[in-house]
């Protein structure tokens, strides 16, 4: 499908109704109704929780998406090329100036030291290390440890880089207790490279520790303070110095990659699948406000909320939209089209409300017409799936699980068998 049959406007109102347009007619309209709907208990609950925040469809805001294949200038992507060369490289600066900060370009070294290591894991011959990755800078240095898993198999793996915002899974604890967030077994028996880090080891999740991380070592002074990186981009960029050493790994195929995270971790997944194409894969669990969710929708967590409680994640000028979510130039779907043609698997929870599962589904279908332009399979059901019945399509997936905000086995389940079948093209 060319820009011409594309989604020219994506009109979306409180009944979360779903407009198919192609060559800017609408041909068919269809309720979310017929799919996934939200517990009233789970909403009643949400509303007492969080008192002040939307958490019922019929208060959501009327919007118009902008169309990720219209330029700043009016002018309709028509080619894959164009895609590639002009808007894709606009939009991502946009992301870049109003929400996730541009990155310094501040000269680095980064030194990998082997800290630890256990042979014949699981019993299964896998190896289990855990390395130290040092940064200096401007003769200063800054360091975090990672957990790398790589299976004994007759072809090398791929490799999945698990951005972790609760903690660190040190390397004796990886291999002899299980832990669903990260499955580490799980993931190496279904022939899995594995590598884990903690978000705040690289910069830390608190605002006013900014002299403890990886920014304070190299941030350029003389940059916009407006548009500074913040921590969300830090440690996507601290997912990418996790991935120059994996790749490098024997037993580890280092064309296919993915990355994957929960929560904070998801939003921090998606830009880090945005900014390094090498990652092939990216998983967003739950990430919500900031992540996969669609920021006009503004339900469960808004856009003042986030920048109100946590002003250390998005760059300063992120707030100037606060409560003015339609005054952003970008929304959440444009980001998941960056992706292209790469794959994209976006999951919810049924009783996380606060991550608006509907604004997350509704984000990876409003994306479509850059995978359609670039003739790639994908998801196109404007209705929900059930519970636990993942959708796989194509370059993108979605999954809506039973239970809370959470990333368990049975998340990880479903994203190996969306990975197997990307892997195996």
């Amino acid at each position: 499908m060319t820009a011409k049959g594309s989604l020219r406007k994506f009109r979306l109102g409180a009944l979360s109704v779903f407009p198919i347009l192609f060559a800017g007619i609408p041909i068919a309209a269809q309720p979310a109704a017929s799919g996934w709907e939200a517990k009233e208990s789970v909403i009643k609950s949400s509303t007492k929780s969080r008192a002040g925040m939307n958490f019922e469809e019929s208060r959501v805001p009327k919007y118009q998406l902008p169309d990720p294949l219209i330029s700043e200038d009016g002018k309709p992507v028509a080619t894959p090329q164009e895609w590639t060369t002009v808007r894709r490289p606009a939009l991502l600066q946009l992301f870049r100036e109003n929400i996730y900060g541009v990155r310094p370009t501040t000269k680095y070294e980064v030194g990998y030291k082997e800290v630890g290591r256990r042979e014949n894991a699981f019993g299964i011959g896998a190896t289990a290390r855990q390395i130290r990755a040092t940064i200096t800078a401007r003769g200063k240095s800054h360091s975090f440890d990672f957990v790398i898993v790589v299976p004994q198999l007759e072809n090398p793996a791929p490799v999945i880089v698990h951005i972790n915002n609760r903690y660190l899974i040190p390397l004796d604890k990886a291999v002899d207790e299980s832990d669903p967030f990260w499955p580490v077994e799980k993931l190496v028996r279904r022939g899995y490279a594995t590598a884990g880090f903690h978000t705040s080891d690289v910069d830390p999740d608190k605002r006013g520790k900014y002299a403890e991380g990886i920014r304070a070592l190299l941030d350029d002074t003389d940059s916009d303070p407006a548009t500074r990186w913040r921590c969300l981009s830090s440690w996507a960029w601290g997912a990418s110095r996790v991935l120059d050493f994996a790749i490098k790994q024997p037993g580890i195929d280092p064309k296919r990659t993915a990355v994957a995270g929960n929560s904070r971790a998801g939003k921090t997944a998606l830009w880090a699948g945005v900014e390094d194409e090498r990652f092939q894969i990216t998983y967003s669990n739950e990430s919500g406000c900031g992540g996969a969710a669609l920021s006009r929708r503004a339900f469960g967590e808004t856009v003042a909320r986030i920048n109100r409680v946590f002003p250390h994640w998005f760059c300063e000028r992120f707030k100037a939209y606060d409560d003015r979510e339609n005054e952003i130039p970008v929304d959440q779907h444009q980001l998941i089209a960056l992706i292209a043609p790469r794959a994209v698997y976006v999951a919810s929870a049924d009783e996380d409300l606060w991550a608006d599962p509907r604004g997350e589904y509704a984000s990876l279908i409003a994306a479509g017409p850059v995978f359609d332009l670039l003739d790639l399979k994908h998801i196109t059901d404007p209705a929900m799936p059930q519970l636990n019945t993942p959708r796989h399509v194509g370059s993108t997936a979605y999954h809506i699980r039973t239970g809370v905000h959470n990333l368990t086995e049975q998340d990880w389940g479903y994203f190996l068998n969306f990975a197997d079948g990307i892997f195996k093209k």
